[in-house]
């Protein structure tokens, strides 16, 4: 199922590309539903980057990765509440995170879209049975979803310069989509472990708590 997923983004991505400014529709409703399957949106993340760059990259990202988010949000809260409270019910962690939602919302919302330690739409879901208002659910996932988002944007900017410059670049040009892409990484470890770390003082439970996690 993840690699046939994984398979159909790419070739989405490749369509996308040639379909103009509608294409940033079609992008944001392909996020959208990865979300709301619970499937990960990296190819398309990084084909943002190759596709639009690193500014536009990061902007469409960012937008869909919200989108997404407030799709399960909502869906969550408003259509399938009951079955989503029967669904989780078994899971600690899940209800460790409306438990906490209680308390700090804001520093919550933000450290688990940076921190990778729970899915995204699992969180989402989580939310959307707290009392997390809408608003500061929007804009606090948007501060969390961008310094990822800007990551994802830039490595897929880096490749897609690669693929397009060729294979017959000189060695100067590799050696510095080498060293951006070591960088990329690197910074993208030190923001998860350090919002990781921010989220263990914040809620020991959350990120502790392993079985039943999803």
């Amino acid at each position: 199922m993840l690699a046939q997923w994984t398979s159909w983004m790419e070739q989405a991505m490749a369509w996308i590309e040639h379909t103009g400014p509608i294409g940033w529709v079609w992008f944001v409703i392909l996020y959208t539903l990865s979300c709301i399957l619970f499937l990960p949106g990296s190819v398309l993340s990084f084909g943002a980057g190759a596709v639009y760059g690193f500014g536009g990259g990061t902007l469409l990202v960012s937008i869909a990765s919200v989108g997404g988010a407030l799709t399960n949000f909502l869906t969550t809260r408003y259509l399938l509440r009951g079955w989503m409270e029967r669904r989780f019910a078994g899971s600690r962690k899940f209800q460790a995170l409306n438990h906490v939602a209680s308390r700090d919302s804001w520093r919550l919302i933000i450290l688990t879209r940076i921190s990778p330690i729970l899915p995204h739409s699992l969180v989402s879901c989580a939310l959307g049975l707290s009392r997390v208002p809408f608003w500061r659910y929007i804009v606090a996932s948007w501060i969390g979803f961008f310094p990822i988002s800007a990551a994802y944007a830039f490595a897929g900017a880096v490749l897609g310069s690669a693929a397009k410059g060729g294979i017959h670049q000189g060695p100067t040009a590799w050696m510095i989509y080498a060293t951006e892409i070591i960088v990329t990484i690197l910074v993208t470890i030190w923001i998860t472990r350090t919002a990781h770390k921010a989220l263990k003082s914040v809620a020991p439970e959350v990120v502790n708590d392993e079985p039943n996690a999803t």
